[in-house]
């Protein structure tokens, strides 16, 4: 049991780190989508959730990625962290 809580704590945190750089890579397609329109671009590096929603066309599909990219990020650290506390109990109570 240690062992697989210790494992899915890394798979978990290394899928963190992947979804952060799937956002990051659909958040700078969006930004380069919208390079037209300025006042969506800041509203886009300023309060992006918010601006899913303004955001038409080609940027549109970019910036969804960017939320499940970031919904996915958020999920990868819940279970990681739920995973390391389980690892941490379950090997101090082996000892």
């Amino acid at each position: 049991m240690q062992s697989i809580s210790t494992s899915l704590a890394y798979l978990a945190f290394a899928g963190a780190i992947a979804s952060w750089i799937a956002g990051t890579v659909f958040f700078v397609r969006t930004l380069r989508a919208i390079s037209g329109d300025r006042r969506l671009m800041w509203l886009a590096i300023v309060a992006w959730p918010f601006a899913t929603s303004q955001i038409k066309g080609a940027g549109a599909a970019h910036a969804a990625n960017v939320n499940k990219a970031l919904v996915a990020f958020l999920a990868c650290l819940l279970v990681g962290f739920a995973a390391f506390a389980a690892s941490v109990n379950l090997h101090r109570f082996a000892k």
